[in-house]
């Protein structure tokens, strides 16, 4: 998460369902909404709710 100046890591997501609950257990409100948002979601190594097994 990167929010003003400072970046960290909240954890990892496996699907949508945990972006969510990492996006709102980082105080964003109704995270389900900016899933497909640019402006608050940078999708990086695969296409947007693509998750790989790392």
């Amino acid at each position: 998460m990167h929010a003003n100046s400072c970046e960290r890591t909240l954890g990892t997501a496996y699907s949508d369902h945990d972006l969510v609950v990492l996006l709102s257990a980082a105080g964003l409100a109704a995270p389900e909404r900016v899933l497909d948002d640019p402006s608050v979601i940078q999708w990086q190594g695969a296409d947007a709710h693509v998750y790989q097994a790392g």
